[in-house]
C-alpha cells in the first residue's frame, strides 16, 4: 500500500493543479489596435476611412502620451542587449514573451572608465552596455579602451575576460 500512495499522490496534485494553470490569462495586444485592426471589416470606403483616421489618431496620441510603447524587433533586441546582467520579471508584449527566442548570452564592448572597487574592479562599458564589477583581483590592471567580453555562466553568474584576464567573475551593478 505504501508505494501505491507514492504514485497516487503525485498524480493528485496535478489534477488539482491543471485547472489553475489552465486559467492563467493569455497576454493580448491592446484594445486600440484592436479597434484599428476591425476597420478592415467595414465595408463602405467613407465610413472605413473615417475609421482608420479616428484609430491611428487615437494610436498617436497614446504613444506621445506615453499610454502605449510601440517597439520593433530590433528595438527589442537592443534594450535586451542593454539589460543583459539585470533579472528581470517574465512578461510579455502584445501576447508574445519577451522572454522567448532571447539569444542574448555574452556581451562584448570596451572598458569607458575603470577604477578599484574594493578588491575587485568597476566598469562603466562603451555602447550602453552598463557599469558591471569584480570581486577578484587581476593578473594585469585593466585599463580604459580594453576589450570586455562578458558570457552567462552557471545559476545567473557571469564570467569573461577583460584586456588579458580571462576567467574573471562579473555581477551587473547598473
Amino acid at each position: 500500500m505504501p508505494n501505491r500512495a507514492k504514485i497516487l499522490l503525485p498524480a493528485v496534485i496535478v489534477a488539482l493543479l491543471a485547472p489553475a494553470v489552465a486559467a492563467a490569462p493569455e497576454a493580448r495586444r491592446p484594445e486600440m489596435f484592436d479597434k484599428l485592426v476591425a476597420c478592415r471589416a467595414i465595408t463602405e470606403p467613407t465610413q472605413r476611412l473615417a475609421c482608420y483616421d479616428a484609430q491611428v489618431s487615437a494610436l498617436d496620441a497614446a504613444e506621445k502620451n506615453d499610454d502605449l510603447v510601440i517597439m520593433d524587433r530590433k528595438q527589442v533586441q537592443e534594450t535586451r542587449r542593454s539589460l543583459f546582467g539585470f533579472t528581470l520579471p517574465k512578461f510579455s508584449l502584445g501576447g508574445k514573451k519577451l522572454d522567448e527566442k532571447d539569444d542574448t548570452n555574452e556581451i562584448e564592448s570596451t572598458v569607458q572608465s575603470v577604477r578599484r572597487a574594493g578588491n575587485g574592479w568597476s566598469f562603466v562599458l562603451a555602447n550602453d552596455a552598463g557599469t558591471w564589477e569584480t570581486s577578484d583581483g587581476m593578473a594585469t590592471a585593466p585599463k580604459i579602451g580594453d576589450k570586455i567580453r562578458i558570457k552567462k555562466a552557471t545559476m545567473g553568474s557571469f564570467l569573461g575576460s577583460v584586456g588579458f584576464n580571462r576567467g574573471v567573475r562579473f555581477r551587473r551593478v547598473q
